[in-house]
């Protein structure tokens, strides 16, 4: 099973699903460059933003008492986050689109079939 899953083009965050274990490409954050083997990874997780949804709702409230927004907008902040576990670390990478976030659920279920 080789397979490549690109989360990010710009800057590059790639992981490359090989037979042993998993490499992870990261443009951006060269401590998260490595090679992993499957029995080295502990757990893979998704975290769901909550923010975005508040962040409408006390525009909205706050526009209405106020008849101005005083809340920030849900797009100054980040979303979610894809998480990897590995033996005495932890790499993590934002997920700011919804196409980012498809790929790593994939990434998820592929990765956890190997746990």
């Amino acid at each position: 099973m080789n397979q490549s899953i690109v989360l990010r083009q710009e800057p590059k965050f790639e992981i490359q699903l090989l037979e042993e274990g998993f490499q992870i490409i990261d443009a951006n954050k060269d401590e998260n460059n490595g090679y992993f083997t499957y029995q080295e990874l502990d757990s893979v997780e998704i975290n769901k933003a909550w923010f975005p949804k508040l962040s409408v709702w006390m525009r909205i409230i706050t526009t209405f008492l106020n008849g101005v927004p005083f809340f920030p907008s849900a797009d100054q902040y980040k979303t979610a986050n894809l998480i990897l576990h590995v033996k005495h670390s932890k790499i993590g990478v934002w997920l700011t689109s919804s196409n980012m976030a498809d790929e790593a659920i994939k990434l998820k279920e592929l990765l956890s079939q190997k746990i």
